[in-house]
């Protein structure tokens, strides 16, 4: 009796079509590429930046205007917390630098509320294919933008107030030691687009988002600041509210006045406040993850 061998084309299978899933750093390629092309096609965008060109040109043209009377037979120059605060764009008097004003509803919000307001929710989801990625690229897209955009207006401000300085026969400031405090302004600006994309997230409106956003600094965080001064034992709360942390962190004065501390609302060490408001913005971001991966798109 003779065996039967099987050949190999008996044991051939067809051949079968195996779904290769993306691996998640391509997927957030993906999504970063999409929400970068996107942000670039808002006109909104270019507004604002250049607005803020124009603002940081100003802004160091009238540097020289900020110097100290000399003393003695010293030269007039500008002294670095009047610098620091100069080159923030007035971030302790007006309770929030003048380029977040300018930034944060752009691209902070912009990427999430603009997608909800123009019903592009669907096609964003899509085209990235994870609601969770998507929302990270729109956090770290806006978070980008707001850093380079931040930093090159700081940039354009340093550089046009040195020449406007020399041009007005002033002595340069102390340039070194102002590098503390705009580093941790550059950092509280990126922690700011953070925290309003995660605010956006949660309320999903760009009206509410706007106002919150605007109210909160200005009027909401010191109202409950005052409230907490009534009740016995809580009144040092105030300090660690996130916005008067974050005034802490970009505080460019060593000891300063009482107006100035009042302006402030805050007595946190620069890094203490720093490392408060990061941990507010995130645990706003991860709040507005878990609302935007929930809920259905209009």
């Amino acid at each position: 009796m003779t065996a039967v061998v099987a050949s190999d084309g008996d044991n051939a299978t067809p051949d079968r079509t195996v779904p290769v899933l993306p691996l998640a750093g391509t997927v957030l390629k993906r999504a970063l590429s999409f929400e970068g092309m996107r942000l670039r096609g808002l006109r909104s965008t270019w507004v604002a930046l250049v607005a803020l060109a124009l603002l940081s040109l100003l802004n160091g043209l009238l540097l020289p205007m900020e110097a100290a009377d000399p003393r003695g037979e010293e030269q007039a120059t500008v002294e670095v917390a009047r610098l620091v605060d100069a080159l923030q764009f007035n971030a302790i008097a007006m309770q929030l630098p003048l380029s977040a004003w300018l930034l944060v509803f752009v691209l902070g919000t912009g990427p999430i509320t603009t997608e909800f307001s123009h019903q592009t929710a669907r096609t964003a989801w899509l085209t990235v294919g994870n609601r969770g990625l998507s929302y990270a690229a729109k956090l770290l897209v806006g978070a980008a933008g707001t850093l380079i955009s931040s930093a090159a207006g700081l940039a354009l401000s340093a550089i046009v107030g040195s020449a406007a300085l020399t041009v007005t026969g002033l002595a340069q400031p102390d340039w070194s030691t102002s590098c503390g405090p705009l580093l941790r302004y550059l950092i509280v600006m990126v922690f700011l687009s953070v925290l309003a994309g995660g605010l956006a997230g949660l309320v999903r409106s760009r009206l509410l988002a706007v106002l919150t956003l605007t109210l909160w600094p200005l009027l909401l965080e010191r109202l409950f600041g005052l409230a907490l001064q009534r009740i016995p034992g809580v009144g040092e709360i105030q300090m660690w509210l996130p916005f008067a942390a974050a005034r802490a962190a970009m505080n460019g004065a060593e000891n300063p006045d009482g107006f100035t501390r009042a302006l402030i609302g805050s007595d946190l060490a620069p890094l203490t406040g720093l490392g408060a408001f990061c941990a507010y913005a995130t645990v706003i971001a991860c709040c507005g993850w878990l609302a935007y991966r929930r809920r259905e798109a209009p």
